[in-house]
């Protein structure tokens, strides 16, 4: 990583990326920079015979795949909450009738 009046630069496969002064000021970025470089190195060390270009496609399979599960986790999560808060309203409906509409 340099650091200088233009931003933050960093060195990923060869590849420079730099974040403007603002973007490097954002925690997500360097936080998503790491990420990448950690992932790379762990490959490295894995399989120093890989070719930078195919690090880089398992890194972004990689990331892909977990974004994925992140997302079908979400999906799972609020299809669970809202089926809770539907038996939790109809629970309330049979133990007070009228409760819920009354409020409405």
């Amino acid at each position: 990583m340099t650091v200088n009046n233009k931003g933050l630069e960093f060195n990923i496969l060869g590849s420079q990326v730099r974040l403007s002064a603002q973007q490097s000021e954002d925690a997500k970025a360097k936080l998503a920079i790491d990420l990448v470089q950690s992932e790379v190195e762990k490959l490295r060390h894995q399989n120093s015979r890989l070719k930078d270009t195919d690090i880089a496609v398992l890194v972004a399979l990689k990331m892909a795949t977990e974004k994925i599960e992140v997302e079908q986790d979400f999906k799972e999560s609020v299809s669970s909450l809202k089926s809770g808060i539907n038996e939790a309203l109809e629970f309330i409906e049979v133990v007070s009738p009228g409760s819920i509409q009354a409020k409405n």
